[in-house]
Order: C-alpha cells, then structure tokens, then sequence
C-alpha cells in the first residue's frame, strides 16, 4: 500500500511543483485533495521529505509547516522513525481540532450558545432514544455523585464534564459527540469562574437530575426541553461574569 500511494504522488502531472505564494497553505490543500479523492488512501505511507520537496518545489521548513498543519487537523500522523502515514481519517480523528481552533469571545457569545442548542438538545433527543440500561445507570451514578460535591468547584466541573461527555456517548454519534465537545470546552476559564459560586452548582445539580429523569423515562421531548433549560441557565451565568469583566474594565480606564 505504501508502495502504491508513493508512486502515484510521484507521476509526472500528479502534483506538479506549486507556486511560491502560500506555499505550505498549497501543500495542505492538495494533500486533502488526494485524500478526498481517494488517490491518499488510510495507512498510505507519504514519500520522504527529500522526494516530497523535490514533488512540491518547496523549502524543507515550508514543506515542515504543512506537515504540522496537516497533522493538527488529524489528516496525517507521524510514526517515529518510520515517515508520515494517512490517518484512518474516522469521524473522532478529524474532527480532533475543532476544539483548537475556537474560542469564545464577547462577539460570538450569542452564536456559540445558538451552536450549543442545536448540537446538544438533539444529543439528549437522542439519547433519550437510544439509552441502555446500563447508560441509565452510569448517568444516575453521576446524578448521586453531584451530592457529594455541592461545595466543591474543581469535583463539580470534573462531574460536569464527564456528564456532558456522557450524554454524547449514550447518542452514539461521532460526528456530534465531537462538535459537542469542541464547544463545550469553549470559555471554560469563565466557566471556572462561574462554578465558584455554590447557588450555580446547585441549579445545575437539578437540571442534570431533570435532563437524566426524562432520559430514563424515554422521553425524547422532554430531554430535548430540559437541555434546553439547562443550556439557558448556562449562558446566563456566563453572560453575567462577560458582564462583570467588561464593567471592571471601564471602571479601570483613565476619565478622558
């Protein structure tokens, strides 16, 4: 297999050399290219760095660049020793970085819990739907758990990431399990924050009983609802420490 896709990067008018403007950007994208054509197939082996400049025209530290880049975005991996291979390209490795690449701000505040609603709400229709017993049980283990936490920030979050995680498990969807956890992990320096405050931790308690309860009930509606709440209540207490911050730093500026 190694042998096949060397050769065929290779082929006079396969790639060609590529322009000086953008150069690692060009080599990314006409790697994805052969990806997606089938040309790269998983487990390919790439040629060596030697023949790959010699394929693309291009400076070793260029070449380096899109390799990093192409290994961020869980296209290629590296093997100690043995070259770059083709990834198996599954749903959970492609998709690796969209929690890289995003984070939250003041301006898309609005639009990441919008995100949020859509991607979550149907995770727990889902679940809703597709729990086992077991699942119900591991997500009701968690539920008792959160009593022995009430009055600890770093327990609540680790539960609280675990619980989420969870209910994209038992959804059973690679693809959304992982945009769910990209923007989960968005803002959690305020979230950190906002789990200081014991009240925040006991609201939060009781929507993940209530999401759990419509879950074990096979109530997909009702799940969907109750996320829905909860994911309201999450953005409201975020909005509130944005709100904070931006007050202190008005307050911190010199009067004109």
């Amino acid at each position: 297999m190694a042998r096949r896709a060397e050769v065929r990067l290779l082929e006079p008018g396969g790639l060609g050399s590529i322009e000086k403007e953008g150069l690692a950007q060009k080599v990314v994208n006409r790697i994805l290219d052969l990806v997606r054509t089938g040309i790269l197939l998983p487990g390919d082996r790439l040629p060596s760095e030697r023949e790959l400049i010699e394929i693309f025209g291009l400076s070793r530290p260029s070449l380096r660049e899109a390799l990093r880049a192409l290994s961020m975005l869980g296209v290629i991996e590296s093997h100690h020793g043995g070259g770059a291979f083709v990834t198996d390209l599954k749903a959970r490795t492609l998709l690796a970085p969209l929690d890289f690449f995003l984070s939250l701000s003041e301006s898309n505040l609005a639009d990441t819990f919008e995100s949020r609603r859509i991607i979550e709400v149907e995770i727990v229709r889902m679940a809703a739907l597709k729990a086992t017993a077991e699942d119900i049980a591991d997500l009701s283990a968690m539920i008792l758990a959160h009593d022995k936490i009430r009055h600890d920030p770093v327990g609540f979050r680790i539960l609280d990431s675990r619980f989420h995680e969870k209910l994209s498990v038992v959804a059973r969807n690679v693809i959304l399990e992982r945009i769910a956890y990209g923007l989960y992990n968005m803002g959690l320096d305020l979230r950190r924050r906002a789990t200081e405050s014991p009240a925040l931790i006991a609201q939060s308690t009781q929507d993940h009983t209530r999401i759990v309860g419509t879950i074990a009930a096979g109530d997909p509606a009702r799940a969907a609802a109750e996320m829905a709440v909860h994911l309201g209540h999450i953005e409201e207490s975020t909005r509130r420490i944005i709100a904070a911050d931006s007050a202190k730093r008005q307050a911190r500026r010199p009067a004109s």
